[in-house]
């Protein structure tokens, strides 16, 4: 059985597997959930797109991009998520991965 990884990295491309919970008290990466996730909690709703409005949001944010840039591939109406994300900041992108170091 393939291992699937939480955070892939492509030159300036990444790619995300996120477990987002929304309804939080604030706005923060959380731990790894069963290795295969990132916890990303969210103050937004699942209502009407929010919470996943809110997610692009915080990921441009985090790793310098645009809006445009980032896409949910996967998990459109589900707190578990891929997402992919181009022109990334290659500092930023070397940060995150040393919070959450994925052999």
């Amino acid at each position: 059985m393939e291992t699937v990884k939480p955070i892939e990295v492509n030159g300036n491309q990444l790619t995300l597997r996120i477990q987002v919970q929304p309804r939080s008290s604030s706005i923060k990466w959380g731990s790894l959930v069963d290795n295969q996730w990132i916890q990303l909690r969210i103050t937004s709703p699942p209502v009407d797109g929010a919470a996943n409005k809110m997610c692009l949001k915080v990921i441009g944010k985090r790793f310098k991009t645009a809006k445009s840039n980032i896409r949910i591939i996967r998990g459109e109406k589900s707190r578990y998520k891929t997402i992919v994300a181009d022109g990334c900041d290659p500092d930023r992108l070397k940060a995150f991965l040393g919070d959450y170091p994925i052999t």
